[in-house]
Formats: C-alpha cells, sequence, structure tokens
C-alpha cells in the first residue's frame, strides 16, 4: 500500500515543510515586537512587521488547506480502490467457502479516510519538527532548551504508555465489533425463518448481549484515551508555566530579554502540539494500525498473470481422478467429500448425477464450475484445466442454476443481464435468453416486463419464476456448458414440462449440460447417468445401455440404494411415465409460445 501512497505522502511532507517554516513567524514576530519596537517605539517598524506577518499567515493559510485537501484526495482515492477490492475478495470467500475474517471490511477502510482526513496524520508529519524547535529554542539559552527537552520526553512517554495499555484493547474491540456485524448480516439473512418460528426475541437477545460486549470494551478504551489526553493537556499547560518562569529568571539575571521569554513559551507550546494531538487520536490510530494488514493484503495480494487467450469451447468435459476435502482446524482431520471422481463428457452431451442427500452432488457441481480446487486430480474444459481459465473469461462461457437460487434487488432484466445499471444492458441477448429458457412470455407477464422489480434477492417473485428466471440468466450470452443444481426443485408440472423442452433443445445446439437432481424426470434427457454413493463414483451408465461401475464396484439392476431408492430397472420405468405426462400436460398450455418463439 505504501508505493500507492508515497506520491501523496511525498508531496504532503513538502507542504508540511512550509507550514512549520512559516509557523515560525509569530516567534520572530513577538521578539521583534518586544526586542525592538517597544525600545524604539518605530511605528513604521510595526508596520512593517504586521504587513510581513499578513503575508506569512496567508501563506501558511494556503499550505495547510493544500496539504489537508491532498491527504483528503489520497483518502478517497486509496478508499475507492480498496473497496472494489474488498468487495471481490469478499464475494471470492463466500464462493469459495473460506474465511472472511481477515479480508478487509467497510469499516476498515471507514477507519483508513477519517485518518487520512483527520489531524492524526498531520501531527505525524509535524511530530518530527519538535527537533528543529528544540533547537531555535536552544539558540536562545541552553537552560530554555533543556526544559524543552526534558518536557518532549515526557510527553513521548505518556504517549508509549497510552500504546502500551491500549492496544490490546483496541485489537479486542475491534475483532468483537466484526463477528457482531457478521452476526447482524446472518440475522438478515434468516428473517423469514425467524420470523416463523418465533426466534426473533432470543436472537436479538443474543446480538445485543454481544453489541453490548464490545462496545463496552471500545468505551473502555476510550475513556482510558481520554485520561491520557487530558493528562497531556495538563502536562503541556505546566510545562509551558515553568517554561515562562525559567525565561523570566533569565530575564531577572539578565541572561534574555522579555521578547526571549515570551517566544521560547509560545515556540515550545507549538513544538508540543502534534505529541498531545497524536496522543488525542491515538485510539484512530490504533484502530488503522489494526485494519493496515488486512488493507495491506488486498493491495499486495499477487495479480492473476496474463495467460494465453484460448479459443471459445466446445464444451468437452473431462474429469480426472478428483479428490476434494474440507480442511478442518484440526491438521490431518479433513473430511473427504469427493473420491476418484473420473469421467469423460464429450461437447453437446449431458449428464445427470444422482444420489443421496450428502453424497457429493452438489460439491462436484462447484468443482466442476471451478469454486472449489480438488486437492488431486484435475477438471478440464476443452483439454484446459478450468484453473487455468480467469474467472471473467471462463463466466461467459458457463451458465450456472445453484440449489438456493440467488437474484439480486433489481429488475428482471438487470438479473438475466448479469449485470446492473448504470451499465448498458443488451436488449437482444436478454431477449434471446428469456426465450431460450422458455420464460419470456411469463416475463411479459409481469407489471413491468422486462422492467419488474423484484425486490431483495428476488423476494416479489415466486420459487418457481425464480428459478426460471435463474436459468435465463445461465444461458445468457449464449454458453457452452450449463450446470444445473437441482433445476426444477421449485417448479410444477408447467414448469417442468418447459425444463424438459429447453434442455432437449439446448442439446440440438450442441450445449453441454450437467445437472443435479433426486427427481427421474430430468433422466430422460441423461446421455450419462451417474451415482454418487458417499463421495464416490456408484455408477456410470447410459440410459440405454448397462451400467459401467466405477472402478470400485459394480451396480447390479437390482440395486435399490440410488437416490430415489428405486432400482434402475424400474426407474427409467418410472421415468418413462413422469415423460409422458410430462408431455400431456405442456400441449395445450404452451404450445402457442413455441409457434410464437419459433
Amino acid at each position: 500500500m505504501y508505493q500507492l501512497i508515497r506520491r501523496h505522502l511525498l508531496i504532503a511532507a513538502a507542504f508540511g515543510i512550509a507550514s512549520n517554516l512559516l509557523l515560525l513567524t509569530p516567534t520572530i514576530y513577538l521578539l521583534q515586537v518586544y526586542d525592538r519596537v517597544l525600545p524604539s517605539q518605530s511605528i513604521q517598524t510595526l508596520l512593517m512587521l504586521m504587513a510581513f506577518m499578513a503575508i506569512a499567515l496567508g501563506m501558511n493559510l494556503g499550505v495547510d488547506i493544500a496539504r489537508s485537501r491532498i491527504l483528503s484526495d489520497l483518502g478517497v482515492q486509496i478508499g475507492n480502490r480498496v473497496e472494489r477490492l474488498a468487495l471481490q475478495a469478499q464475494i471470492s470467500a463466500h464462493a469459495h467457502r473460506l474465511p472472511s475474517r481477515a479480508i478487509a471490511s467497510q469499516g476498515d477502510i471507514n477507519t483508513l479516510r477519517a485518518f487520512l482526513a483527520g489531524s492524526g496524520v498531520i501531527a505525524f508529519f509535524d511530530a518530527p519538527w519538535l527537533v528543529v524547535y528544540v533547537v531555535v529554542i536552544g539558540l536562545f539559552h541552553w537552560s530554555l532548551a533543556l526544559i524543552a527537552v526534558i518536557s518532549a520526553l515526557l510527553l513521548i512517554g505518556v504517549a508509549l504508555v497510552n500504546d502500551r495499555l491500549t492496544r490490546k484493547g483496541i485489537e479486542s474491540y475491534l475483532a468483537r465489533q466484526r463477528e457482531g456485524d457478521s452476526f447482524y448480516q446472518h440475522l438478515i439473512r434468516n428473517a423469514e425463518v425467524m420470523t416463523v418460528l418465533g426466534m426473533v426475541d432470543s436472537l436479538v437477545g443474543a446480538w445485543d448481549a454481544r453489541k453490548r460486549d464490545y462496545i463496552a470494551a471500545q468505551r473502555d478504551v476510550s475513556d482510558r484515551s481520554a485520561f491520557y489526553r487530558d493528562v497531556t493537556k495538563g502536562l503541556r499547560q505546566a510545562i509551558q508555566v515553568i517554561m515562562m518562569a525559567a525565561g523570566a529568571w533569565l530575564v531577572i539575571s539578565g541572561h534574555a530579554t522579555p521578547g526571549v521569554m515570551l517566544a521560547t513559551t509560545i515556540l515550545l507550546g507549538k513544538a508540543l502540539a502534534p505529541i498531545e494531538q497524536l496522543i488525542g487520536n491515538w485510539k484512530q490510530a490504533g484502530e488503522l494500525r489494526e485494519a493496515w494488514p488486512r488493507l495491506n493484503a488486498l493491495l499486495t495480494a499477487q495479480i492473476e498473470a496474463e495467460t494465453i487467450a484460448l479459443p471459445p469451447p466446445t464444451g468437452e468435459i473431462r474429469v480426472e481422478q478428483i479428490s476434494f476435502s474440507v480442511p478442518s482446524r484440526t491438521p490431518g482431520l479433513g473430511r473427504l467429500l469427493l473420491r476418484g471422481i473420473n469421467f469423460t463428457l464429450a461437447a453437446g452431451q449431458t449428464l445427470v448425477i444422482t444420489g443421496h442427500s450428502a453424497s457429493g452432488k452438489s460439491t462436484l457441481l462447484r468443482v466442476i464450475a471451478g469454486l472449489w480446487r480438488p486437492q488431486a486430480g484435475a477438471v478440464r474444459l476443452d483439454g484446459a484445466d478450468v484453473a487455468q481459465w480467469p474467472r471473467s473469461s471462463l463466466g461467459r462461457y458457463l451458465g450456472y442454476v445453484p440449489q438456493d437460487v440467488e437474484l439480486f434487488a433489481g429488475t428482471v432484466a438487470e438479473n438475466i443481464a448479469r449485470t446492473a445499471k448504470p451499465l448498458p444492458l443488451d436488449s437482444a441477448a436478454i431477449v434471446r435468453a428469456a426465450q431460450r429458457a422458455e420464460v419470456h412470455e411469463m416475463i411479459l407477464n409481469l407489471p413491468e416486463g422486462y422492467e419488474t422489480l423484484i425486490g431483495d434477492a428476488g423476494e416479489l417473485l415466486s420459487g418457481g419464476q425464480r428459478q426460471r428466471i435463474a436459468l435465463a440468466r445461465a444461458l445468457y450470452g449464449e454458453p457452452a456448458v450449463l450446470l444445473l443444481d437441482e433445476p426444477n426443485a421449485s417448479l410444477d408440472m408447467l414448469g417442468e414440462a418447459a425444463l424438459d423442452r429447453v434442455l432437449r433443445q439446448l442439446k440440438a445446439d450442441g450445449v453441454t449440460i450437467i445437472a443435479v437432481t433426486h427427481r427421474p424426470s430430468l433422466l430422460a434427457v441423461a446421455d450419462q447417468i451417474l451415482r454418487l454413493r458417499a463421495g464416490q463414483m456408484e455408477q456410470l451408465e447410459t440410459p440405454h445401455g448397462p451400467g459401467q461401475a466405477d472402478s470400485g464396484s459394480r451396480a447390479g439392476a437390482s440395486r435399490t440404494d440410488d437416490a430415489s431408492g428405486m432400482p434402475p430397472g424400474i426407474e427409467l420405468a418410472a421415468l418413462q411415465a413422469s415423460r409422458s405426462s410430462l408431455q400431456a400436460a405442456q400441449v395445450p398450455t404452451l404450445e402457442p409460445a413455441m409457434e410464437h418463439i419459433r
């Protein structure tokens, strides 16, 4: 991060040099008034000094404004860049099911902005000038310089004690605050279940207890910082009294003039002011220090290397002996979810994955999509490992409908287009995707058509409508591979009939399809059926051929441990019956829409 902010900091430091040099002018003015104007009673000299001070004060004002604007601009620029990176990192962490506590949050970015725009960073620039001011004081008399040095060391000691006693407190309450914010968002996401099950009072009480805990820790740090700030203020005033008394003693003894007495007292006050400001802003500085590693990690993370642009894939998928496990907090105890998965799917073919719950179906789909990287083996798209594809490039060639459909607050068109206004939308591509998913007529029947606002997470739509719009989003841009996780879970009979037609048309168009399902209806379009059991291949077969067991086992026709609990022969018979019923149900209602699309 330092490389990005160095230029602004150097410019601000240059303005700081000018500002601190100009701060010497009031001292010079006071010295001249007492030692020259008053003894000589020269009005002309006084007027010349006043004109000189007016110019110096105007320049000092301009320099301070410029320095503040530079630092404020730095806060905006670096904040905007880090915000974008932080959001991308948070999205990636949630998509890959990775811990997100180590990723910079919006609170960290706000802390950075506030520190750069506040007086704390200016105090850091001005603090080194204490040495210069002490040297100037020493030019008048060594005893005054000694008092200045002792005073500075005393205030620096107070600052170090403050840092030692508040550092752990700042780290503690910030960690609790992040946990509380995460728990708050968790409650908002589960508002419906909480309300129905009567969990609101208990969970809000739990959140309130967490909130009170970190607020108490924050208040403790604030009270301690305020105490040291007040102690510093009192010490500085006492030091100025001592400095003036020492100057008066020098005047009485004939070693200094009254001008020296007043000038050195004021100069010492200006020299110690940055230290007082640092102690007053120590809590904010501590928060930034705690957030700095997370902010720096976003900017220093290794940038994805540019790769040779690969041609658009045809859709051939090869899964080569992949194994995947979820890491555990205890080394060596990670849970193995997939083991030895191996198959090949030619471009334009359809694979249906079945199996009991928790058999690894959705996990396998996420690994194929490149969300999760297997610990062993590889998933290849047209021969290239999906890990070699940048996500921005690979996403154009993949369509994905997750088990839990996630739509965004906005219009139907924005959701299908995989973007949001004010970015431009491709109307033709949006309508094309909706027509391919057979939701064009359904969308036109909505109150505002494609411009209908669907609410947060699509809450204004039914479950079936959300699932069908998610399918249209998956087909946006005409992807080569379509990945579906329980795509008919919320569909009625007419919706399933439409889905059946869509999948058959996509097969005819050469789209490779991999679908996870518990229902037998999707098996009618399958070129291959993969049955998983406890993360392993139990059976890989074609609907019209004998099952080809995985290298570990071979499933017979009489087995009943597939996802539906039926033997394969009975399952296929049920499939044919289901297919016939779907075809019978679709004709009178949806055939006009098909004619319209044709």
